[in-house]
């Protein structure tokens, strides 16, 4: 669009062209990823995933992700790994992940396809629970005539004029009977609920259960709402996967859960997700984002390929025995070893062997010098720090999925190291897409120049309250300015208010950005 002739005059006139700087372009381009490699994913998934991706003509990685969070949904608490020889760290199975995609890109499809296996698992768990529902329906109906019975008893008792103790006759024939106890309702996965009623799923299910939602950031931003703390606190408490938390409510009561473990999985568009990270960051920064451990963010550059095959159902059927193996996981036949100390919520561990404890020891060792330093920005710091727990539940999920038993092997130890870098990759473009966003923020602003919709010095106030489309945020307003001052296509002046007021930011654009 052409620069408004007469703005670009004035300002050429209140100060020489040559006084200002040259300006540069705007920051809008995303750092390049790691493709994903299929020898990541764990030796009974790979051929199914490929498989997937392949008809689908999608990049792995839409597979992938919700592959290996339902995988450690399955694991959770069944059994951790302590990722030292001798210290009693811990890790468990249950992972966080999304994928960011285009629309049209087939995310959803394709999460689909991967979150099948846990999807039927979950119909079966459905039918196991009304079938023990009629149960415990019989049983409350044998119980009622009982206890009538033994209300009977124990007034013909407390009626006895034969001697002894009456009264202990009667509360023995009271107790009994006993009440039944409802069936604890087997679940697997679930994709809407309040906290307070997920935390009486996961009292059901201490193991762990998952939760997906197609656009996940939806959930998120709910979970941002003041009047959703507890909700919050809940899903924070769920993601470490190995506390206890009690909901105390007048209508519910008190809900004890012995410990909740939460696997989260979804997908989410670019434009939503570099405007959430800012926000989060902004308004909370509690590292409810950086729990996003797996968040990836492909490109999708290949050639369409028309496919147009049956699937492999021999890779399917054994992904499926796969998940089915871990949702009946036997730890003894695993040689996990439990503490008696630990209590009766305590968590069967396995750990590395040898070969995979130096590999984890030694790359362990040149993360935390990198977090140490001063090169990161503080928000992949904090992701990156994560990555520490991370990496032994990637370790562990690829150990059990690979069909293996024993130590964690230095195959699985590999695998996971392998995941460390593909992750990094994508979280440094999920953290760059911030200046993405600042740089679309200021290009709006940049266009209301150019027309003259901002003429002479403006302030941020002047943008927010016509309310352009793109610009009602104040905060992206802010953002935006600073990209365009970062550039040198505005410059800014700090105006000096009377006693008492705030002083005033106005923004001048620069005459040399106006000509090109």
């Amino acid at each position: 669009m052409a620069a408004n002739p007469n703005l670009q005059e004035r300002l050429e006139q209140s100060q020489p062209i040559d006084a200002w700087p040259d300006p540069v372009p705007l920051r809008d381009e995303l750092p390049p990823v790691q493709p994903f490699a299929p020898a990541l994913l764990p030796s009974e998934l790979r051929p199914w995933a490929i498989d997937i991706a392949e008809r689908m003509n999608c990049p792995v990685d839409l597979v992938a992700i919700p592959a290996m969070v339902a995988a450690g949904a399955l694991i959770g608490r069944k059994v951790g790994i302590r990722p030292q020889r001798r210290t009693d760290w811990l890790e468990v199975g249950n992972l966080w992940g999304c994928v960011v995609a285009p629309p049209g890109s087939l995310k959803s499809p394709a999460a689909a396809e991967a979150l099948g296996p846990i999807r039927r698992l979950e119909a079966q768990a459905a039918q196991d629970n009304e079938s023990a529902l009629a149960d415990f329906k019989a049983s409350e109906a044998l119980h009622k005539l009982e206890k009538e019975v033994a209300e009977r008893g124990a007034r013909d008792a407390l009626k006895d004029k034969g001697g002894g103790n009456r009264r202990d006759a009667a509360l023995s024939m009271i107790r009994a009977v006993a009440e039944p106890v409802p069936p604890a309702m087997k679940r697997h996965l679930t994709s809407d609920g309040t906290a307070e009623k997920l935390g009486e799923i996961c009292r059901d299910n201490p193991n762990g259960i998952m939760v997906h939602r197609d656009e996940l950031l939806s959930l998120f931003a709910d979970l941002d709402n003041p009047d959703k703390a507890s909700a919050r606190g809940f899903y924070l408490t769920g993601w470490g996967g190995q506390d206890g938390y009690t909901f105390d409510r007048i209508m519910r009561g008190t809900v004890r859960i012995a410990a909740v473990n939460l696997s989260v999985c979804g997908t989410t568009q670019p434009s939503r997700l570099a405007g959430y990270i800012r926000e989060s960051l902004q308004q909370r920064d509690d590292g409810m984002v950086q729990r996003l451990q797996l968040l990836v963010w492909p490109d999708f550059t290949g050639p369409f390929r028309e496919v147009d095959r049956h699937p492999n159902s021999e890779a399917r059927a054994r992904a499926f025995a796969c998940y089915q193996d871990l949702a009946a996981l036997d730890v003894r036949e695993l040689g996990a070893i439990w503490d008696e100390d630990s209590g009766p919520y305590g968590v069967p561990y396995l750990r590395f062997d040898d070969g995979a404890q130096d590999m984890f020891s030694a790359w362990r060792g040149a993360l935390e010098q990198r977090l140490c330093g001063d090169d990161l920005p503080p928000a992949l710091q904090a992701h990156l720090a994560k990555f520490r727990g991370l990496i032994p539940r990637l370790a562990l999920v690829c150990h059990l999925a690979n069909n293996a038993h024993g130590p964690v092997s230095a195959e699985a130890a590999e695998q996971a190291l392998g995941w460390a870098g593909y992750l990094e990759s994508h979280a440094v473009r999920a953290y760059a897409s911030l200046s993405i966003d600042n740089a679309e923020a200021a290009r709006a602003i940049w266009r209301r120049v150019q027309r003259g919709d901002l003429q002479g010095t403006f302030t941020a106030r002047d943008i927010h309250r016509k309310n352009w489309s793109g610009l009602g945020d104040k905060d992206r307003i802010a953002a935006g300015l600073a990209a365009l001052i970062d550039a040198d296509w505005i410059a800014a002046t700090t105006i000096k208010a009377e006693a008492g007021g705030r002083p005033t930011m106005q923004y001048t654009a620069n005459p040399k950005a106006l000509r090109r």
